[in-house]
């Protein structure tokens, strides 16, 4: 029967080796724990990008209603909606080419809310229809004399806006031609 001794030099490097073992574990579960933090901090950024482009959305498509609201109002209007002067109730007077844009000032007035049924979440949004003056329906219509029936219509700038307070601020414009 044969016995087998273990040696000093054997039981050190046991001892070593499950040290070793430690060290190599410790380092790996401070790279997963580094892997983790990192992939909930993107977790995280995407979320509030995507709740971000959402309201963004919202925001758009509810002023794509007012615009659509405004190009109607524009579109069955008479000279006798629009002021001699300024804005009221959603319609403008022709501005002076002098003239700030109504559109550009968040202190404007004469702004109609939008009536139409928007998305549950939407902001408030507000519209305009500019008086233009004329203009010419087809190329060279106002060069002859006389000039052609059906050559002059009114034009209108139909504006949309929404800029409540810590949401996406969304203008949109169209021209309108009538006949």
């Amino acid at each position: 029967m044969s016995t087998t001794r273990i040696t000093r030099s054997a039981r050190h490097s046991a001892t070593a080796q499950a040290g070793f073992t430690l060290i190599v574990a410790l380092i790996f579960l401070v790279l997963i724990t580094l892997v983790a933090t990192f992939s909930i901090r993107s977790v995280s950024l995407q979320t509030r990008m995507s709740a971000a482009n959402h309201d963004r959305n919202l925001v758009y498509q509810a002023s794509e209603t007012g615009l659509r609201e405004a190009e109607a109002r524009a579109v069955s209007s008479t000279n006798a909606n629009f002021p001699a002067a300024a804005c009221s109730n959603g319609y403008c007077a022709e501005p002076a080419p002098s003239d700030a844009p109504r559109w550009s000032s968040a202190s404007s007035t004469g702004w109609s809310p939008v009536t139409a049924p928007l998305s549950a979440n939407a902001p408030d949004v507000e519209t305009i229809v500019e008086r233009n003056g004329d203009g010419q329906n087809f190329a060279g219509c106002g060069q002859s004399i006389p000039p052609m029936a059906n050559c002059l219509s009114p034009r209108y700038r139909a504006t949309s806006r929404s800029n409540e307070a810590n949401r996406a601020a969304v203008i949109l414009q169209s021209d309108v031609a009538t006949q």
